[in-house]
């Protein structure tokens, strides 16, 4: 069974007769086609990220931390292994 589409300016007749009174020409121009997923796989890596360090570098205890995080984590898996291992 098919649906007649109705027409919401039905009842409205000045307003659609003013309506009528305009024509509007929408010009042919060419869609975008569609990205593959080759091409969105591109632009994600293409894309720029945030540096995750940059807010650390900006303050004196960042960098303190940044130079020092790495010995304590090596001490830290040493005793790890320590205890494991012996």
């Amino acid at each position: 069974m098919k649906h007649k589409q109705q027409d919401p300016l039905e009842k409205e007749r000045f307003l659609r007769s003013k309506l009528d009174e305009y024509h509007v020409d929408v010009p042919d121009f060419p869609m975008k086609s569609e990205k593959t997923k080759g091409d969105r796989l591109i632009a994600f890596l293409a894309s720029p990220t945030e540096n995750p360090l940059e807010k650390l570098i900006l303050t004196v205890n960042g960098v303190t931390m940044l130079k020092l995080a790495p010995i304590g984590l090596v001490m830290g898996l040493t005793i790890l292994q320590f205890l494991i291992f012996f």
